[in-house]
């Protein structure tokens, strides 16, 4: 058996499975856009939402929210990588196997400039720097940032301390998922990119995907 029937890449779906529907798909065609986006959606609700529900259900406030933030991190990275048609090739990044770059905070850069509004205008650079790469590397936030569990914002900038409130932060990263499916499905534009790109970079990252699993 080839290692494409083999390796799962979102739930029971094989590379095969998405190969074979890759080659039905047209960026300027509505048909078979809304198959393709279950497996970005299991992916994403398998690895990340789930994941994220099991703990918030646990009702527990003794540190869960730095597990939680750290999941929404890499879920971050990977919705703004197939928004973008990011992919990594040690040591770079490529953005449409063009564009290169090595330092990943322009992803967090690029997601929260374009989210401006959904996060009360958060510093992608500064999250990057004082919650992302504190929570991988040392279990902490730094500089004044601070992870609590809810309030009536995602993120708040209050008497120099930054605050990310966790549940607010996921409900707003679902919000995206949300106008994201519609987009890629119903072919509109998605926060200035036209649908046709947005389905190319949707393809591309899926690609690379497969092509490195």
């Amino acid at each position: 058996m080839r290692m494409e029937e083999m390796i799962k890449i979102a739930g029971e779906k094989k590379i095969k499975d998405w190969k074979e529907l890759e080659k039905k798909l047209k960026p300027n065609y509505n048909k078979h856009w809304e198959e393709a986006f279950t497996f970005f959606e299991i992916r994403i609700c398998t690895r990340y939402l789930k994941p994220i529900d099991a703990i918030l259900n646990m009702k527990s406030y003794n540190g869960e929210g730095f597990a939680i933030v750290n999941l929404q991190c890499s879920m971050i990275e990977t919705i703004e990588s197939f928004i973008s048609g990011i992919i990594h090739i040690h040591p770079h990044f490529l953005i449409k196997n063009k564009k290169t770059f090595k330092d990943n905070s322009k992803i967090y850069i690029f997601f929260f400039n374009r989210f401006s509004d959904k996060f009360n205008k958060l510093n992608g650079k500064n999250f990057y720097s004082n919650i992302r790469n504190s929570l991988l590397h040392e279990t902490q936030t730094k500089k004044n940032w601070f992870i609590l569990a809810k309030s009536n914002l995602p993120y708040n900038n209050e008497n120099k301390k930054h605050i990310i409130y966790r549940n607010n932060f996921q409900d707003e990263i679902l919000n995206i998922l949300k106008e994201y499916k519609k987009s890629i499905i119903n072919g509109d534009k998605f926060y200035g990119i036209n649908s046709c790109e947005l389905r190319e970079n949707f393809i591309l990252k899926f690609n690379h995907i497969c092509n490195e699993s």
